[in-house]
């Protein structure tokens, strides 16, 4: 299906729907790996528990 606009010097200018739905799904696409990437970037460092250490004397 074909979507044909006027500018305002009125020439026509097609464009495709495919083309809209395709750019929203890559943005939501990348959305949501943006939010997966922070999400994980975000987790707490794991707790750092103190080690005995023994002289070398």
């Amino acid at each position: 299906m074909k979507v044909v606009r006027k500018n305002a010097k009125g020439e026509t200018r097609e464009l495709l729907l495919k083309e809209y739905f395709l750019n929203a799904y890559l943005i939501a696409l990348l959305k949501r790996v943006g939010e997966g990437a922070a999400k994980f970037s975000q987790a707490p460092a794991p707790e750092l528990q103190p080690v005995r250490v023994r002289s070398g004397r």
